[in-house]
């Protein structure tokens, strides 16, 4: 079995990946209290009472704006609901001392799978109304600084200087029927989604998250003479990393335990994923994306499907799939699989890749609110 180089699995897959927002696991078991039918929770340490859901990553956005600008989203706080108001965390108490929260989108713009360019960002103590005091870095430098916006408002940070930043409440951007993927192996009538004509429920529809929006020249992030680079999120409590995210739905999709598999029928892999960086992703979970391709790619077999070329569309998929991180071709304005735009429909554009065309969609087509034309671009939250 062929495996490429960091560098070439960075900037030169091809072969798009499903687009599932990190949701799976908790949504089979109803999620925690005081998350509503489900929530983005994607591993164990994650959880409610022991977690914090402020630290779980949702979904993360890289676009190119209409002034040629790039913009990058990271979503937290996943399935708030309407009317409240949800926060950033600051730091985090410990024996020996506060260990400082911070959000950070990594970039790689050499194609090695390793951080080049980060933007941190740390959050302060909320006041009564939740608005707290924000400050971005760029590679230890600040970059931007100013506050959160109070929930349905938009505050603009701007450093005068081609960069600006929201963060705050905002309505969920993901579209899709996670309860249909769940049950997609079910012959029970309804409960999954293959081969439906009308439109399916809406798992995300009328919640919120909290969204950090950061909008600044594309040269802040590439190398010279190339415009491309792989981005991901991280969320850290000091240096301890706890969550990541590049590409949706890999963490959630293919890592232990998945949808696809019996339940605990093997030790869950999920912390110790996201505590990982996306250089070793092919080396240590290569086999477990294959695995759950080849379940996936079986839904095709009853129908009389030449089974003989299977294994080596799985393997080239699994070299695209890892390393984990979402490539972007700044200079281009096109969507999916170039870079990710709020309004892409990633689960239809690539459910026929991983089901080898048994299924072609959710049945849900968009989001349900539009967005926004001009920054932050995501739609109001709802109250």
């Amino acid at each position: 079995m062929r495996k490429l180089s960091g560098k070439n699995l960075a900037f030169g897959a091809a072969v798009p990946v499903l687009g599932i927002s990190a949701a799976v696991a908790i949504a089979v078991s109803g999620g925690p209290s005081g998350a509503g039918a489900a929530d983005h929770l994607d591993a164990p340490n994650l959880t409610p009472p022991g977690g914090d859901v402020r630290l779980d990553l949702t979904d993360i956005y890289a676009f190119r704006t209409k002034g040629g600008r790039t913009a990058l989203v990271l979503n937290v706080n996943g399935f708030t609901k309407p009317g409240k108001q949800a926060t950033f965390a600051t730091g985090v108490p410990s024996v020996a001392s506060t260990k400082r929260v911070s959000y950070n989108l990594r970039v790689d713009n050499d194609g090695d799978a390793k951080e080049d360019v980060v933007l941190k960002a740390t959050f302060g103590k909320p006041n009564k109304a939740g608005v707290q005091k924000l400050r971005i870095r760029r590679n230890g430098k600040t970059l931007v600084k100013g506050k959160t916006s109070r929930r349905g408002k938009v505050r603009v940070n701007d450093n005068g200087k081609g960069t600006r930043a929201y963060a705050g409440l905002r309505d969920d951007p993901f579209f899709f029927d996670l309860d249909g993927f769940i049950n997609i192996l079910s012959s029970e009538s309804g409960k999954s989604f293959l081969g439906c004509t009308s439109p399916r429920p809406d798992k995300f529809a009328g919640t919120n998250v909290s969204s950090l929006v950061i909008e600044l020249k594309p040269k802040l992030l590439t190398r010279k003479g190339s415009s491309q680079i792989g981005v991901w999120a991280t969320t850290n409590k000091g240096k301890k990393q706890v969550d990541r995210m590049g590409r949706p739905a890999i963490g959630t999709v293919f890592i232990p335990n998945n949808p696809f598999e019996p339940k605990d029928s093997e030790p869950s892999q999920k912390d110790s994923y996201n505590a990982a960086r996306p250089a070793g992703d092919q080396a240590t979970y290569r086999g477990e994306v294959v695995d759950t391709l080849q379940t996936l790619f079986s839904l095709n077999d009853s129908s009389g499907d030449d089974t003989s070329d299977d294994a080596g569309k799985i393997s080239g998929l699994a070299d695209t799939l890892l390393p984990d991180i979402l490539t972007f071709d700044t200079s281009k304005s096109a969507g999916f699989l170039n870079g990710r735009r709020l309004s892409d429909d990633v689960i239809d554009a690539e459910l026929g890749l991983i089901t080898e065309g048994t299924a072609t969609t959710d049945c849900v087509n968009a989001n349900d609110r539009s967005f926004r034309s001009r920054f932050p671009y995501l739609a109001g939250p709802h109250s």
